[in-house]
């Protein structure tokens, strides 16, 4: 007797609601072909506007700089227009959760308690508590002052602040004298008043790796693991091979479990193949970069959105390790970052065209012509400029963060924000 066929799930109405970073074009790919999908964003020139798969752009405030005025915006959009979810694909996600039961009386979100994304914000309280379920990190110290910091440390180590966005807030230190001249200017920035919270991290062992979660009220319901083969711009992973560390969804249940995580969430960490031991060193309380678990047939961000939209969901199979991805305008922008010439990019761009070095047998996660006709444009864009002027790397990654990044300020005003005086705004 023929098996019947298994529905055809409905399409969603999506508002994204940012389409800057690198997690937001990702999601097209994940989400696009198959839903409708309007961005908000600041930012005229923002990836998400060169894809086919975007119905329609609109301008907005900036979320960390207007909070008020943002949640207004996204209220009056929500008013006009009625989408089945609303998708924050990066740092607005604090501002959201805030407000999480007063935007879902009038559209989908999946977001935890502003508790539980305060904890996970923070790299001082999410080491914490890592501690307090016997979860492995790196030694850590936690420092506020001046003296503090003054100690008898072993090098290398990492300076890390409590609250920063793309790897900005995260410093390398080789020695005594650099850490001297770190000192210095966390002084002249205002960092060392005792209110400021850092950590003091000895470096991870192993290979650098990531965790991708989708939970549903503290259970895990969709999961991916890719190991770095290449470090982008802040440390981020720019290229990826998709792989499977058991132990890692064990701690990552756990912790999903004991926070009771609504949402997705991504965690940094570095693993030991030889002793198959993760140490954890960050979390990011959002989706994240989801092109490789969607090519290694675990889509993550489709699992989030029907999650958002109150649909119910099953538990995602396991995805085969393996898939090998990479960002090469992620990579090329690093080259110029860290000071490559204009010859040195011209034989990058000459290996990614004949698909040669780490390309080979690898796809891109940005720049995907065939799926989306559009998605060359930010890409030959950016080179163009590149290759005229690689400085102007650090103006392009400057703008960029800024455009997502949430300062400590933003974090104290979106705290002090009155959830009853927008929910009027979002459902008259």
């Amino acid at each position: 007797m023929p098996s019947e066929p298994v529905p055809r799930r409905k399409p969603l109405k999506i508002l994204m609601t940012e389409g800057t970073s690198l997690s937001a074009r990702q999601s097209l790919y994940a989400l696009g072909g198959q839903h409708v999908i309007d961005v908000i964003d600041p930012n005229p020139l923002c990836q998400c506007r060169f894809s086919k798969f975007v119905r329609r752009w609109q301008k907005s405030p900036h979320f960390a700089k207007q909070p008020t005025e943002f949640l207004h915006f996204l209220a009056g959009r929500l008013r006009e227009e009625q989408y089945d979810v609303v998708l924050p694909t990066h740092e607005q996600v604090y501002l959201l959760s805030k407000f999480r039961d007063v935007v879902g009386q009038v559209s989908g979100i999946a977001l935890p308690s502003f508790d539980a994304m305060q904890m996970m914000q923070n790299k001082a309280d999410f080491t914490r508590t890592l501690e307090s379920l016997e979860l492995p990190y790196p030694e850590t110290i936690f420092a506020r002052t001046e003296g503090d910091l003054r100690g008898d440390w072993k090098y290398p180590l990492y300076l890390k602040l409590s609250h920063s966005t793309a790897g900005l807030g995260v410093f390398h230190i080789t020695s005594e004298q650099e850490l001297a001249k770190r000192i210095d200017l966390l002084k002249s920035e205002g960092k060392l008043d005792g209110d400021t919270e850092m950590l003091v991290q000895q470096p991870a062992r192993g290979i650098q790796a990531t965790v991708q979660a989708v939970f549903d009220r503290g259970q895990v319901i969709g999961i991916h693991m890719f190991d770095a083969r290449q470090l982008g711009v802040g440390g981020m992973s720019a290229a990826r091979t998709g792989a499977d560390h058991p132990v890692v969804r064990e701690h990552i249940a756990k912790l999903g479990a004991h926070l009771d995580w609504h949402g997705a969430m991504f965690v940094d960490y570095f693993y030991d193949y030889e002793t198959a031991r993760p140490e954890y060193i960050e979390c990011n309380p959002r989706v994240g970069e989801t092109v490789n678990a969607w090519l290694s047939g675990t889509n993550v961000c489709e699992q989030l959105v029907r999650l958002s939209a109150g649909e119910p969901v099953s538990v995602l199979p396991l995805a085969a390790p393996g898939v090998r991805t990479q960002s090469f305008y992620m990579i090329l922008l690093t080259m110029a970052y860290d000071g490559a010439s204009r010859s040195q990019l011209l034989r990058e761009i000459v290996k990614f065209r004949l698909r040669r070095g780490m390309y080979a047998d690898s796809q891109d996660e940005l720049t995907r012509v065939r799926d989306d006709y559009l998605s060359g444009i930010p890409l030959w864009f950016i080179a163009a400029q590149l290759l005229v002027s690689p400085r102007i790397s650090h103006k392009i990654v400057a703008s960029t963060v800024d455009n997502y990044s949430m300062p400590k300020s933003s974090l104290e005003a979106m705290d002090n924000l009155d959830i009853e005086a927008f929910r009027e705004a979002f459902t008259k």
